[in-house]
């Protein structure tokens, strides 16, 4: 039986009331909020190409099929590779209206009359029957006068509906939904559109896309970017090489004390990274926790894709980064680099040793500058924190040392530093902490010290006050 608008699917009929039910009451299972049960934000990391679309065609009138609650639409920053752009995203676009359409959302449930320049519907068909697709498909694509732009899921999420279900309910590959929609009428007629189709390799996300005029390709190609959920949000980090792929991929396995601790710091604390590499931890820290980030780091190439991360998910205005080292003077020296590749650690700041602090030639050196954490604190640029994370491969006693004013104040709480068994000035650097008021527990020290390879003895300390 071919299903239609007027006639579908008694299985959409059920599903639609479950999802009017998950906006009323929100999505129980993992306990998210009516207000924040489909809100509208799996649009936003596809703004730019919906807008290279709207540039390409002239487009002024967008609806968005399956808009969910509309929040996407509110005036808030928009920011793209870490620059506000726009004050909200009809701005960004450039058009004169943006019309929201959602069945299963009372205030946005009358299905439009008139047509649209250019249609997009992010994360919804995969919400639907399979067999209510084609006419889904056919209406969204009759909407449109110049552009259609789609992006499903292969992959199950995280929500159920309230029936307990996943709802994912159509799991299809790629060339699947390529196929379903070159199939319709509409999309050989001339029209331009667009179909991004995110699937799982492994631990990482990729994404395919589709186009009515041009060949096949991936984009962002798969070397370029991973995809990591970060508490039902699809968090991305720009990955040019196997080093930074395996830290996005590692997010909750390389240090899974320290996914524990941020995890744990309450909505919008002020949070100083030091030592933030391409910023896997501060960006997780902005998007799961709300986080006010300060972010220092001083090697070159992971300054910049820390940066680039930032602008990546939206988080120009929750954090700063800082190209530079902290330690106990503020100067201008040369950072030693174990590496000469991104994503790459253990370098050294003023002398060229490695994490063990002994002698080690470096791959490259770099100019670079340090600064104390109390100086920026005590004028103004950055606020008291209240958790700092300290990881910079041996030389954490001399962050600690340009920070103690700061440290002695009760504002901040919580400290997450490595800490290397091996070294002296590290162990000596623990009773200097708990002479300040923090204390840490030996059980949670020995479930994160490495027992073997080249970081034996190496631990994460939690200190707490």
């Amino acid at each position: 039986m071919a299903y239609t608008r007027d006639h579908p699917s008694a299985r959409y009929r059920a599903l639609l009331e479950q999802y009017r039910r998950m906006h009323e009451e929100g999505e129980r299972f993992l306990g998210v909020s009516a207000q924040d049960t489909f809100p509208g934000k799996s649009l936003l990391p596809h703004l730019v190409p919906i807008r290279r679309l709207i540039e390409a065609t002239g487009a002024k009138t967008v609806l968005d099929y399956g808009a969910g609650k509309g929040r996407q639409y509110r005036p808030r920053p928009v920011v793209v590779e870490g620059v506000r752009v726009a004050d909200s995203v009809a701005e960004y676009w450039d058009v004169d209206e943006v019309r929201c359409y959602d069945p299963g959302y009372a205030p946005y449930a009358r299905l439009p009359t008139e047509r649209f320049d250019g249609v997009v519907c992010t994360d919804v068909l995969e919400h639907c029957p399979e067999e209510d697709l084609a006419w889904m498909l056919d209406e969204i694509l009759g909407f449109a006068e110049r552009f259609v732009f789609l992006n499903v899921a292969c992959f199950p999420a995280r929500k159920r509906l309230p029936s307990g279900e996943n709802t994912h309910v159509t799991l299809r590959p790629p060339a699947w939904w390529r196929d379903l929609v070159r199939g319709r009428p509409a999309a050989q007629s001339g029209l331009l559109w667009q179909l991004r189709a995110a699937y799982r390799e492994g631990e990482r996300t990729l994404e395919t896309v589709y186009r009515s005029d041009r060949a096949d390709e991936e984009w962002p190609p798969a070397a370029d970017v991973t995809s990591v959920d970060i508490d039902g949000r699809p968090a991305r980090f720009y990955t040019p090489n196997e080093k930074t792929r395996w830290r996005a991929a590692t997010l909750y396995t390389k240090e899974p004390v320290t996914i524990e601790w941020l995890r744990a710091m309450p909505k919008g604390a002020v949070f100083v990274d030091v030592g933030a590499n391409v910023g896997v931890y501060t960006v997780y820290a902005a998007v799961a926790r709300e986080a006010r980030v300060y972010a220092f780091e001083p090697e070159a190439q992971n300054f910049a894709l820390l940066n680039r991360n930032i602008g990546a998910n939206g988080l120009g205005r929750l954090v700063v980064a800082f190209c530079a080292a902290l330690a106990d003077v503020r100067t201008v020296d040369r950072l030693y680099l174990a590496e000469g590749t991104a994503g790459s650690s253990c370098h050294s700041f003023g002398s060229e040793v490695g994490f063990d602090l002994e002698p080690r030639p470096a791959a490259h050196v770099q100019g670079c500058l340090s600064l104390r954490l109390d100086d920026l604190v005590s004028e103004g640029v950055v606020p008291v924190p209240r958790y700092v994370k300290i990881d910079v491969d041996g030389f954490e006693h001399k962050v600690v040392a340009g920070a103690r004013r700061t440290l002695e104040r009760p504002e901040v709480r919580e400290l997450l530093v490595e800490i290397n068994h091996n070294l002296e000035q590290h162990l000596d650097l623990i009773g200097e902490l708990n002479r300040l008021g923090f204390r840490h527990d030996p059980a949670q020290v020995a479930r994160a010290e490495r027992r073997e390879g080249p970081f034996k003895g190496v631990a994460e300390y939690v200190f707490n006050r």
